[in-house]
């Protein structure tokens, strides 16, 4: 890879993610957009793309705006060029490598709080416009991303908190989010169910 390369799919990574009205897909355009080498030539960061372009592969490039991107998308690419960004990636990378192991410990996690007064149900559940109990264990990083955006492909609770939630700042951004990063994520939904039933019926 070189310099250009890497900055065509920090392009794309960055559409994908900031785009308004979603309007750019990185899988329905495979990657591609109208970068031009003229115009990266002239970019006063280009030393970054090819700094980057000299440590990571194709695959690992475009998981490395991945992994950074979810994390804050108002980013430029001088913003994750060093620790930040390596750490970053390295924690998502170790996420994805180990996805079902860190998703039981979330759901363990997320059981702990069951008491007689917080249902399993309630956890999901937003009262009087409020955010639910689920959405302040992400928030405060008792769980992981993955695992939220693995729960909600389970059990549908996000469309209900689009008509909940009073606030309308944090969470439509935040969903927002969820639609655009769950399409690079691959697991097995009927493993990952099984899973929380399991760990349900042996509370």
């Amino acid at each position: 890879m070189n310099g250009f390369e890497v900055y065509k799919i920090y392009l794309a990574v960055k559409l994908h993610f900031t785009s308004k009205n979603q309007s750019y897909d990185f899988h329905k355009h495979n990657g591609r957009t109208t970068a031009r080498l003229e115009t990266f030539t002239k970019r006063r960061d280009k030393y970054f793309f090819h700094k980057l372009s000299r440590t990571y592969s194709d695959s690992d490039v475009t998981n490395y705006f991945i992994s950074n991107f979810i994390s804050n998308t108002n980013l430029w690419v001088g913003d994750i060029i060093g620790r930040s960004g390596d750490e970053n990636y390295k924690s998502w990378s170790k996420r994805i490598e180990s996805l079902h192991y860190y998703y039981e410990q979330d759901i363990d996690y997320i059981l702990s709080m069951i008491t007689k007064k917080l249902t399993f149900d309630d956890l999901f559940t937003s009262k009087d416009g409020q955010h639910p109990p689920i959405l302040k264990y992400f928030l405060s990083k008792k769980i992981n991303f993955e695992t939220f955006l693995i729960l909600d492909d389970i059990l549908k609770f996000s469309k209900r908190l689009n008509k909940t939630i009073s606030e309308k700042v944090l969470w439509p951004k935040l969903y927002d989010r969820m639609i655009r990063y769950k399409p690079f994520i691959s697991y097995n939904i009927t493993k990952y169910k099984l899973t929380l039933k399991k760990k349900v019926k042996e509370m």
